[in-house]
């Protein structure tokens, strides 16, 4: 690589690492090229970013960024991945495809998410989790929509229950007078 190349890649990927909200970091040894080609593949469809990436130009890259925390785990042949409005699609990708039992070599590292590093465990169990940006509006209008109705059924409640009360005092008077 010329140092043209290496000067235009780090100003790509600190411009990319500025508009990301994370990034995850892998270890792909052991990957066939197919195995590595099919993963490229997922990560296209989902609109994922995938790289394979030299650690000093990452590290140079990532100084001085919210993301500066990948420079934890630039150690090795690295894999970086990540999506520009999704902090989890990377990481739902990568831990889905490391789950396969075909691509046990697989590994991931860590992630960076808007200044903080994340070990293995959290990109895994805590970043693949997070609801898609669907999923949040979903629920949102969910919440917005519970509000209205739980009002309507309060305010059809009262006269169900002035009836009820009514019912049963016109019960008890009529047992008394019998």
């Amino acid at each position: 690589m010329k140092k043209e190349e290496k000067e235009a890649f780090v100003k790509w990927m600190r411009a990319e690492m500025e508009t990301s909200p994370a990034m995850v970091l892998a270890d792909y040894r052991g990957l066939t090229v197919a195995q590595l080609t099919a993963l490229r593949g997922r990560c296209y469809e989902a609109g994922v970013q995938f790289k394979v990436v030299k650690n000093t130009l990452m590290k140079l890259s990532a100084s001085g960024t919210k993301l500066e925390g990948v420079a934890a785990y630039l150690t090795g042949p690295t894999a970086v991945a990540w999506h520009r409005q999704d902090p989890g699609a990377a990481a739902r990708i990568l831990t889905a495809f490391a789950r396969e039992k075909e691509h046990e070599k697989f590994k991931i590292k860590g992630a960076a998410v808007t200044g903080r590093a994340l070990g293995m465990e959290e990109v895994k169990n805590v970043l693949a989790n997070m609801p898609t940006r669907q999923e949040l509006l979903g629920q949102m209008a969910g919440l917005l929509a519970a509000g209205p109705s739980k009002l309507a059924r309060t305010i059809a409640a009262g006269p169900q229950m002035l009836g009820r009360v009514l019912g049963a005092l016109r019960d008890q008077r009529q047992g008394a007078s019998a």
